[in-house]
């Protein structure tokens, strides 16, 4: 039987014999897999491929174990939090004031460029919602360091930061953009699809614009975002006046497509600040899993009590009801 393989994977065949980047490899090879169509003439390519990423995966196991990865500290940040917003930009455009202002994470903050060298991961609160900030170093012509593009990759939001005090800030903004674009990585709504890169992950992406307060930043923002177009939340932002910081972590929050959901006992207030972080669109059940197995599987029903829901104060509803963010459960099984 022919294996019939479609246009993307080959797409993602030709760009994995090109990279030298074995981590990078990895993440084209699980694609591969996923793209290969499941039928019995590609049981044997199937099985190479499955190879292939137990090996590679060994290896790269083997590598930072015994130090051999020269990025192992700068390219990965392990995820914390409800999810991972990296920020990013031209030297000088305000990323590690904005990751000082409101995580607890030590990060250099300069009047000259290049002082970030490696990426600081901080916890940011807003609301009841933990969030984790990454801040890099900068991308820049004179210099770039190829780790960046990893971390932007794995991140759940993208964040381009760039200085409302800056004359050439849309030139930056275009510069970075295209390297990010360069380095496999596709910044939604700043960014078209380009036949170079025919596998760049998509990531959603915010653009954040520092200096709020400083004297032409009115009129730099308005062009910031009819460069930026509809698509993509542009927001300024100011940390001397601690202004805009509360829109950013909301906007962020909301990138993920998440929503609260709070549980109750019987007799008792909900606890309001330990939420259940679901999928936008998720249900009862898919909550009732999050906390235990075991209750989803000897779920009668649930209470629910809804803010947004007038007649939802209480009523039993189903396992599959689905729910909104803020809405309180009460199981029974």
């Amino acid at each position: 039987m022919p294996a019939n393989l479609p246009p993307q994977y080959i797409k993602l065949e030709e760009e994995f014999r090109r990279e030298r980047d074995n981590h990078r490899r990895l993440e084209l090879l699980q694609r591969m897999l996923a793209e290969i169509p499941k039928h019995k003439g590609t049981d044997h390519l199937q099985g190479e491929l499955k190879s292939k990423i137990s090996k590679l995966k060994s290896q790269l196991e083997t590598a930072k174990k015994t130090g051999a990865i020269r990025h192992a500290a700068s390219d990965h940040v392990p995820k914390e939090g409800a999810g991972q917003l990296v920020l990013f930009g031209p030297p000088n455009g305000g990323k590690s004031s904005i990751v000082g202002a409101v995580t607890n994470a030590h990060v250099e903050i300069t009047g000259w460029p290049f002082a970030t060298r490696k990426s600081v991961p901080g916890m940011a609160t807003w609301e009841n919602v933990r969030l984790q900030l990454v801040d890099t170093p900068s991308i820049a012509p004179e210099f770039t360091d190829p780790a960046i593009f990893n971390i932007i990759r794995a991140c759940d939001v993208a964040v381009l930061v760039l200085s409302l005090g800056d004359d050439d800030l849309l030139d930056r903004c275009q510069h970075v953009v295209e390297r990010v674009h360069e380095g496999k990585v596709r910044l939604l709504g700043l960014a078209e699809p380009d036949p170079r890169w025919p596998t760049a992950l998509e990531k959603r992406t915010i653009v954040v614009g520092t200096g709020w307060d400083l004297d032409g930043a009115d009129i730099r923002l308005t062009l910031l975002r009819a460069a930026a177009g509809e698509d993509v939340p542009v927001l300024p932002v100011s940390i001397s006046r601690q202004e805009g910081l509360e829109s950013f972590l909301r906007t962020g929050f909301g990138m993920l497509d998440l929503m609260r959901v709070y549980t109750k006992s019987p007799g008792h207030e909900p606890d309001l600040d330990d939420p259940i972080l679901l999928p936008s669109g998720g249900n009862v059940g898919d909550a009732a899993r999050l906390i235990h197995k075991e209750i989803a599987e000897r779920l009668q029903y649930a209470r629910i009590w809804s803010k947004g829901k007038a007649h939802l104060d209480g009523p039993r509803v189903p396992a599959d009801h689905q729910l909104t963010d803020g809405d309180i459960l009460e199981f029974h099984v």
